[in-house]
């Protein structure tokens, strides 16, 4: 019986752009506020669902600080991109290599790639965005559980829009695509507000953008795997 799972998500931080927030703190602050809180947490690793930068154009020095603050963690980070810091020529993620980074893997891979957390038995499964279109499906191919995981992950930016017909949004993701996903859970972003999307069958969410206050404000989620049962999804306020 494999142990269970404790997994942080969050996305959306949108470093180096714009406060989102009202409290007139900015997302460099909120950022540190939310990796110290996930820290406390004590999880087995933290998945980063998209939109880590506001921008391609992200200043170099704030990428370099927050890759040493990443760098800084005593788990395992999984990135993928998002829509604002989407794969793309001179992006920020093709200035700067997240993979060089021992405890950081960045999924750059836009057809989709399977990457590992080998000390806790854990596949993570996600695609990296390349444009913002309705052509882009953010879940879409995602391949059969892999053989000797005992938890498999799945990551997705774009837009929940529910049903298919509703699909000419850009980058949506309908409910039929998170049920038919083998994954045991869906760590989503590009909501800045938390939502979770349950069925009988499967667990999505997305956990909230910590640097913006829309919705319960200033969210991440944290989520607990057992196996047997439904995930626990628990979304926190920063402190």
């Amino acid at each position: 019986m494999p142990h269970p799972l404790r997994i942080a998500h969050c996305s959306d931080l949108h470093l180096d752009g714009d406060d989102y927030s009202t409290n007139n703190q900015s997302p460099s602050v909120l950022f540190e506020k939310t990796l110290q809180q996930i820290k406390k947490s004590d999880p087995h690793l933290l998945l980063i669902a998209g939109d880590l930068f506001d921008s391609n154009r992200a200043d170099d020095n704030i990428v370099l600080w927050a890759m040493r603050a990443l760098e800084s963690l005593p788990f395992k980070v999984f990135v993928i991109p998002g829509n604002h810091d989407c794969m793309q020529p001179n992006g920020v993620f093709e200035r700067h290599d997240f993979n060089t980074i021992e405890n950081v893997v960045m999924l750059a891979n836009p057809n989709g790639e399977i990457v590992w957390a080998e000390d806790h038995g854990v596949a993570i499964w996600g695609k990296a965005m390349v444009s913002h279109t309705p052509e882009y499906r953010p879940l879409s191919n995602c391949p059969a559980r892999p053989e000797g995981c005992d938890w498999y992950l799945g990551m997705g930016h774009g837009l929940f829009v529910g049903n298919e017909k509703d699909s000419e949004r850009s980058s949506p993701i309908t409910l039929q695509e998170v049920e038919e996903s083998p994954c045991d859970y869906v760590a989503l972003g590009h909501h800045h507000a938390a939502m979770e999307i349950v069925t009988d069958i499967k667990t999505a969410a997305y956990s909230g953008s910590p640097t913006d206050d829309i919705g319960k404000g200033h969210t991440f989620a944290l989520v607990k795997l057992i196996k047997g049962l439904a995930p626990v999804l628990d979304i926190l306020t920063l402190e």
